[in-house]
This record gives C-alpha cells, sequence and structure tokens, in this order.
C-alpha cells in the first residue's frame, strides 16, 4: 500500500468539494448558493490545476466573504474522511466496526 499516492490521489479529486458546500452552508449561505459556489470554487480550480484546500484564503474569499481561516480545517482531507461515520463510511470508528463484525462473521461460521 502507498499511502502517499493514496493521499494525493484522494486530494486531487475533489473530496472536499462536499465539505466545503457545507462549511458554506454552516455559515449560513443557503445549499443551493454553497453548491453553486462551490461548483465554481472545483471550475477554477480545474483551470489552474490545484485543489480547493491549495487555495490561498484571498482566492477562497473571492468566492465568499463568508470563508475565513478554518476553512482549512473544515476541509482538510483528514476532516473529510473522519467526519464520514456512516456504516461502510471511511471514518476510522466505522471502519473499526465494520473489521469487528467481519471477524464475528467469520467467527461464526
Amino acid at each position: 500500500i502507498n499511502k502517499e499516492a493514496m493521499y494525493n490521489a484522494a486530494k486531487g479529486g475533489f473530496t472536499n468539494a462536499t465539505d466545503m458546500a457545507d462549511y458554506l452552508v454552516k455559515k449560513g449561505i443557503p445549499f443551493r448558493d454553497s453548491h453553486e459556489i462551490t461548483g465554481r470554487m472545483v471550475a477554477y480550480c480545474l483551470g489552474k490545476n490545484i485543489s480547493i484546500d491549495n487555495m490561498s484564503l484571498d482566492e477562497l474569499k473571492s468566492f465568499s466573504d463568508k470563508i475565513e481561516n478554518d476553512v482549512y480545517d473544515a476541509i482538510s482531507l483528514t476532516t473529510c474522511v473522519n467526519e464520514r461515520k456512516i456504516t461502510g463510511g471511511p471514518a476510522k470508528e466505522s471502519v473499526t466496526e465494520q473489521i469487528k463484525m467481519g471477524k464475528g462473521f467469520i467467527e461464526s461460521i
């Protein structure tokens, strides 16, 4: 397993676009608007061959004045993964639970 390659691949695929839209909603922007803003960010990033979290704060603020320094924590790949705590999701606690269930299943047969 090449953890660095996996991290870079996930980072480059706009995994955090949903988290950006959620961040904007938490800042009081209606979802339909936050979705549109995030879409413009992704298009901008594609044109510059960068990821959302590589944008400067000034670049981010050019899309919305609601964006503050806390955005980087909100859209970090670690946050993106760890906030997906649903069954089958990638959060560590979800994966640990799935492993536990799998081991229980194997032990039962």
